[in-house]
């Protein structure tokens, strides 16, 4: 080591939520010199909140459910419990279109049962499901729900639920990966439906995805969030800051940035997209994790915002949190949020402000459209849906062409490499919305875990 340089307690390579909870987490739970290194001018990554005339538009996550008590717990830590925005009754209401109109998703066994959203034979197939045999193996999001529930809820209600949350293709999607307790509801109940009364006893509101919450958001958007995490971290936050390479230096390592600096640290922790992650660590972990890291993939996704100086633009009422495009309607649009609806302090009185996604795992080439063609797309689409097109007062079109990571067939054993091979490099430490869980309170329970972790091997 150079004479001099500073050897620091912890480096955390990545700006985003995840680097940045666990950077505040880390120092807050006695690391003393942490420095947390971001490639880009600004942190957060995704998580990003642009105001335009009181209108909010979200880069990335609309909000996060209330049900985990390490999100809420940064929350309060930060002070900001008292900006909490709960998403008021209308939001739940959902929609999910079916043969080119939109059906409210039933909330509650009778609703199922009168609703148009599935035929009566795909309502009644559904209803067999305590009746289907336990699978064996890995399978697909959609081969898991066909056997259970049938092929017409699996193109409708799951295909949708995987929009919803991944933009993916429930074919290529790993159950395992991509919604663990469902599997593990199968294992050990037998049955979905008897995992949710067996849960509904013991006073649970959950169901297969996870437990129940309400969506929620910050006063200022979830930027907020990550800017009070980057205030209180300081002069410990280096942006502008992009990592080349980790490097293992007997019992520490070195963090080369590609300005050619380097630092050293006692522990590295790597909160990088996977195939970012692969390029940094190509050095310190073995072929084989390397090789997992760059084999998970991404979807890009256009983020498309539209405001009208209207309560009432279209002739569907605009009331409920929005709705879901699934595949077999073989539309370009994957769903609108109906923002104002949903949080009523995200666009003034009298206006209305729809978040539109497109792209996704199904429609790559939608991230390069042309502004003019994207919205065109939007506009025909909503005009199909909701009835009217009506000409947007306000329009802001956000592009990423690194979307939202898929967790696709393989991706448990993917991520078990290289949870092995990092587990073998004492003070090496690997989170991230690409390995364990794409949502906020993922990435923030996950830099809880790692942070305990922290100085527990040295």
């Amino acid at each position: 080591m150079p004479a001099g340089q500073p050897m620091h307690d912890l480096i955390v390579c990545g700006g985003g939520i995840s680097g940045l909870a666990l950077g505040f987490l880390a120092h807050e739970r006695g690391v003393r010199d942490v420095v947390v290194l971001e490639a880009a001018d600004r942190p957060g990554g995704k998580v990003q909140t642009e105001w335009h005339d009181g209108l909010c538009c979200e880069w990335g996550p609309q909000g996060f459910l209330d049900n985990v008590p390490e999100m809420l717990s940064l929350v309060e830590k930060l002070g900001l419990a008292g900006d909490l925005v709960r998403a008021g009754e209308l939001a739940d209401d959902r929609f999910v279109v079916r043969r080119g109109r939109l059906r409210r998703l039933p909330m509650n066994p009778p609703a199922f049962l009168t609703s148009d959203v599935l035929s009566l034979p795909g309502r009644l197939r559904v209803l067999l499901e305590p009746l289907q045999p336990v699978g064996a193996g890995e399978e697909s999001v959609f081969d898991f729900a066909r056997r259970r529930i049938g092929r017409e809820a699996a193109e409708v209600l799951v295909d949708a639920m995987v929009t919803g949350v991944f933009a993916g293709d429930a074919r290529r999607l790993s159950l395992a990966g991509a919604f663990p307790r469902m599997a593990e509801m199968e294992r050990t109940y037998g049955s979905l439906t008897r995992a949710m009364l067996a849960k509904r006893r013991n006073g649970s509101n959950g169901g297969p995805m996870g437990p129940g919450g309400r969506l929620t958001t910050l006063h200022g958007g979830m930027q907020q969030l990550t800017d009070a995490l980057a205030v209180s971290l300081g002069r410990r936050l280096r942006l502008r800051a992009a990592v080349a390479a980790v490097l293992p230096r007997g019992h520490s390592f070195a963090v080369r940035l590609a300005e050619g600096a380097e630092l050293l640290g006692r522990e590295v922790a790597v909160a990088l997209p996977p195939p970012v992650a692969a390029r940094v660590l190509s050095e310190a972990l073995p072929g084989g994790a390397v090789r997992a890291l760059a084999e998970i993939p991404y979807a890009g996704v256009t983020v498309v915002m539209t405001g009208y100086r209207r309560a009432h633009p279209f002739r569907q009422p605009i009331r409920g949190f929005g709705f879901l495009v699934p595949g077999r309607e073989r539309g370009r649009i994957l769903g609108s949020i109906f923002c104002d609806s949903t949080f009523p302090g995200q666009a003034p009185q009298g206006m209305t402000l729809l978040r539109t996604l497109l792209g996704g795992a199904r429609d790559g080439g939608a991230v390069a459209l042309s502004d003019e063609e994207t919205l065109a797309v939007v506009r025909a689409e909503l005009d199909r849906y909701l009835g009217g097109d009506p000409e947007p007062d306000f329009v802001r079109i956000i592009r990423h062409e690194y979307g939202i990571p898929q967790y696709t067939l393989g991706h448990p054993a993917r991520v078990a490499e290289v949870d092995r091979a990092a587990a073998a490099v004492p003070g090496l430490h690997l989170l991230g919305n690409g390995l364990r869980g794409i949502a906020a309170n993922a990435c923030v329970a996950e830099a809880v875990k790692v942070a305990g972790r922290i100085g527990a091997g040295r």
